[in-house]
Order: C-alpha cells, then structure tokens, then sequence
C-alpha cells in the first residue's frame, strides 16, 4: 500500500514530503489517546535538496491509498549538526485533550453529552461519541481532558458491562466508539501473520469479588471457579451504592484482572489493524485463537516494505480512568 506524507507550515503552502521520508512509523496505544507518525527524512546540508517546512506546529498528513488515516502536528524535531536526516514527530489533536486540564462538575450526565461540552469549550472537533448507557456524576477540580473522557465511559461502562474507547479520526475529530464484539478482520498464517508470540501472566490475577454494601454488609460474591482450583483465590472487594447492583462491575473486574495473555504478532500492513478494532486470529503453531483486540500497533513503511507489529489480547479492555472525585 503507497503513502504520503504532506507537510503544511504555519501560513504556508503543503509540500508533499513523501520521496524524502526513508522509514515511517505510524502507531498508537489504548493507553494514550494520541496516534503518532514518526518520519526520518532526508535533509541534506550540502543544498542538493532544497529545504523542507519542518518546523514545530506544522501541519502533517499522513495518506494510506489515498485516505486520509491521520491529522496532527509536528511536536518534535531532532536533527544531528553531522546528519544528513532528520526525524520528525507528530502528535494528532489527542495532544489537546491531554495537554489541556479543566473544571467541571457534572450531576446525573450522559457520557456523550459531557465529553462533548467539555470539547466545545475547548474548541476540540467532535465525531461520533457512543452512548454511554449510563447517567454519571462526578467532579473534576483541574483535570486533564483525556482523563474527564475516559472516567466518564469508564464509570458508564462499570454499570453496563460495554467498554469504550476514544482515539481521533484521521480528519481529525475526537470520537469514541464502542469496542466491538465480532470482527472482520483476520489475522492467519498464509494470509498476513509473520510471527506470533504469546506471554501468559498471572501475577495480577483476581479471580473473586466480595460485594459489599456501604455500611459493610455482604451482599454476595462473584467468583470465577475454574481460576480458583487452578491458581488459589485472590479476592477483590467492591463497595455497592444505595440502590445500584454492582453485578455487572463484579464481572468486567474479573474479565479484566483474569489470566492475561498477551500477544505479538508481526503481520502484513493493513491501516484496518489499528488499536481498538478487533480480529480473528488463527495460529494452529501457538494454539492461539479466537476474538481477540488490538491493544496496541505500530504501521512502518522501510525500503518499499510495509508492515505492522500489534499487540493483542483476548480480554477486551478499555483506557480506564477513576479521576476527579464524587459529588
């Protein structure tokens, strides 16, 4: 799959920069709200080319067969005084979101239409943001965007068992979807799997929750029975508020504290693979398979060659974010 890459100054025109690059990274995280594109470009001192507009606060494109896959800006630029290249970074409009900190209190609001006040203050463009599915109220006394963002459909998606992730469109406006439950995509030796590896991790396993109410009371325990007779038990306790069933917290605690499996796989470029979508992966050499998520990815395009590492899971987790405070 061909690339650009457009690079646009403060005030000036757009220069596609594409046969200058000689590696490119794009990537991105479930842990961090912001993509990147990483460019190493050709700069040459001797004025065999002519110079490019690289400053901080430009504009930067990145194309994939003609769509436009991400919109930013460069944030840093390193450049040795003996080099020949330069290697530039940037950021998409999550920088804000992570960059900026408000005040709010909201009492009894949809996710949605709090994520989306928060934006227009700010002037932060706004796809489409999932339903939460919930009321939520809550303080934020000088809190980071991202954080609002996410301990809103976090503390949604505790009452109703979905996660939810928020990353930007490549036009550049915030959306947050919900995670999927299928998948398309697949991921298979003979299709586009190079290798695998798979990591099993029970250090942070928990495998039992005790529901309490706020004077102490048992109200019941969750358990995952299998977990126990194989690893002994570790038990996790929730406090139930008045009127509520934590059940469904209970549960999406034991999804996401369960034996962690996690896997690396290099596999052939596809812009679809990128974190928060799903796929089926097949791989009879490992016996990994089944649904699993894109936690993490990492598109390079080096020496006419393009291909991704990702990170996986078979637990579908979310960017989840407890901050502020009750109200």
């Amino acid at each position: 799959m061909s690339y650009q890459w457009l690079l646009t100054p403060p005030g000036g025109e757009t220069v596609d920069a594409t046969e200058r690059v000689s590696a490119l990274t794009w990537s991105g995280s479930i842990r961090i709200v912001s993509r990147q594109v990483e460019a190493v470009m050709a700069t040459p001192t001797d004025g065999s080319l002519p110079e490019l507009p690289c400053e901080l606060g430009t504009e930067a494109r990145l194309l994939i067969d003609g769509e436009q896959r991400f919109l930013g800006h460069i944030v840093t630029r390193a450049r040795a005084t003996d080099g020949q290249t330069t290697t530039l970074t940037a950021l998409d409009r999550g920088r804000f979101l992570a960059g900026n900190e408000g005040w709010y209190v909201f009492a009894g609001a949809a996710p949605e239409e709090a994520v989306r006040a928060v934006c227009q203050d700010f002037g932060i463009p706004v796809g489409a943001l999932a339903a939460g599915g919930a009321s939520v109220s809550r303080k934020f006394p000088g809190t980071a965007l991202s954080q609002i963002v996410d301990t809103m459909y976090t503390m949604a998606g505790e009452r109703t068992g979905r996660r939810f992730l928020a990353r930007f469109t490549g036009q550049g406006a915030l959306e947050v979807v919900e995670k999927p439950t299928s998948a398309a995509l697949e991921i298979a030796p003979g299709r586009n799997l190079q290798t695998l590896r798979v990591t099993e991790d029970i250090s942070e396993l928990s495998n039992a929750v005790a529901i309490y109410t706020q004077d102490g009371t048992l109200v019941r325990t969750v358990e995952d029975q299998e977990s126990i007779a194989l690893y002994g038990r570790l038990q996790h306790v929730l406090t139930q508020r008045d009127g509520e069933d934590a059940g469904p917290e209970a549960q999406a605690w034991l999804e996401d504290n369960g034996l962690a499996q996690t896997l690396t796989a290099e596999v052939l470029g596809d812009p679809a693979l990128i974190t928060g979508n799903a796929a089926i992966l097949r791989d009879n050499a490992t016996g990994a398979a089944g649904l699993c998520w894109i936690d993490a990815d990492t598109h390079t395009w080096r020496n006419r060659q393009y291909v991704c590492r990702l990170t996986l899971n078979f637990r579908d987790l979310m960017a989840e974010s407890s901050a502020g405070q009750e109200v």
